[in-house]
């Protein structure tokens, strides 16, 4: 059934026999696997370096959008005050630690922590989807460097599905003005009710013996009142139009991607024959690029579900604002949670599926493996992982923070 060429038949026979017997009790044979791993060198191109660069433009654009708003605001003698504490006992809410009350007088960028987190929020956004967008055109060529597609049926059907995709998502300059102005307005309209009610104003007001409060005092000094600080307004309203553009934009994505989920719900794996990638070519299966796909909308995810918390703590005093925005945050949420979930047991299914035909081959009679490919097949079919992760623990550990972040934020906001 193996073919020999090393000249060692007897050693090597007695080599493979533990592992060719586990490989030969998974069951009858269900297909012939086109596999290719003679190939040495490892050529996906969203390696390590590819990462980390992805992370880091996702980390800094973020964190200096954040430092040009500190800069600005500086400049203009509205950055920070010591008295308001507000940033202090966010922090310190985070912590599970006790709070200290405000003394505030006015209301600088840096005690504006629902602003604060808009200013990280929005250009994360930006950031997020254009990856997301550079993932999606190179999906195809990056699947088929890792080896998981290596049957030109299997890159043909993939490649028309992103020029589909593609086309479906590109908008037109009229299309993107007109979404642009409409993001512009809903951001106008969010800083216009923050002003007139926002929760902030309550939380930081103080009463003088009389009970009355410095609300309107501290509304009035805002560090992005437009009545006395209209340059620093508009930087805030064109930041928060940006995220809220680029949010529209990434929903109609995830909206197309669940049109193609959804039209394919009942394709069985065969239809879409990937092949079978040994774990020392590409640690997840050849899957790695699918994964970075996944755990980018992840991200976009949680991004959207911190800046809505935001929002709601800046709407929470006007019940009815507050419902148009929950509704928006559901929507984006749960259409968020679908997508990912969809995909990725969609993806689960087709590497149980390629599984399958693995062992279908190591028992098959007309089975063309070479010795050294039977003996790779047989001992990672030993050690086979149902999610096709590079490290299951590792996966847990970049899910948790963003939950557990979530979670921290919404209790400090909304409690």
């Amino acid at each position: 059934m193996v073919r020999e060429k090393t000249g060692e038949g007897s050693l090597l026979e007695r080599t493979i026999t533990p592992v060719v017997n586990v490989a030969r009790k998974a069951g009858p044979p269900v297909g012939r696997l086109v596999t290719t791993i003679r190939k040495p060198a490892f050529l996906a191109p969203t390696g390590p370096v590819s990462v980390r660069r992805e992370m880091l433009c996702l980390t800094l654009i973020p964190l200096a959008t954040f430092g040009l708003v500190c800069l600005l605001t500086w400049s203009a003698g509205v950055a920070y005050r010591p008295s308001c504490h507000s940033a202090a006992n966010f922090l310190a809410s985070l912590f599970f630690q006790p709070t200290v009350g405000s003394t505030c007088q006015s209301v600088p960028f840096l005690s504006d922590v629902p602003t604060i987190m808009l200013s990280f929020c929005c250009p994360f956004a930006l950031v997020a989807y254009k990856l997301l967008r550079r993932r999606l055109a190179s999906l195809q060529g990056a699947l088929v460097r890792t080896g998981l597609l290596s049957e030109q049926g299997s890159r043909d059907t993939i490649s028309t599905v992103i020029q589909r995709l593609e086309r479906a998502i590109d908008l037109t300059p009229a299309r993107r003005l007109a979404l642009f102005a409409a993001s512009a307005a809903m951001v106008i309209w969010l800083y216009w009710r923050n002003l007139e009610a926002g929760h902030l104003f309550t939380t930081l007001e103080s009463a003088d013996p009389s009970h009355t409060t410095n609300a309107a005092q501290l509304r009035d000094s805002w560090w992005a009142n437009y009545h006395h600080h209209f340059f620093l307004a508009a930087v805030c309203v064109f930041i928060g139009t940006v995220g809220v553009y680029y949010a529209w934009r990434a929903g109609w994505l995830y909206v197309r991607l669940g049109v193609v989920l959804y039209a394919t719900r009942k394709s069985s794996a065969d239809e879409l024959p990937v092949s079978y990638v040994p774990r020392w070519r590409d640690r997840s299966y050849g899957w790695s690029p699918v994964t970075g796909v996944l755990m980018l909308i992840y991200l976009s995810t949680v991004g959207l579900a911190i800046s809505m918390v935001a929002v709601f703590d800046m709407l929470r005093n006007e019940t009815w604002t507050l419902v148009i925005a929950v509704i928006f945050a559901l929507i984006g949420l749960l259409s968020n949670t679908v997508m990912i979930l969809s995909s990725f047991f969609r993806m689960v299914g087709m590497h149980k599926a390629v599984e399958e035909r693995l062992r279908a081959t190591l028992v098959a009679s007309d089975s063309v493996l070479t010795s050294q490919e039977y003996v790779i097949a047989a001992s990672e079919l030993t050690v086979w992982r149902r999610i096709p992760v590079a490290s299951f623990s590792g996966s847990i550990i970049k899910i948790l923070p963003g939950l557990y972040a979530l979670f921290q934020f919404a209790r400090a906001f909304l409690k």
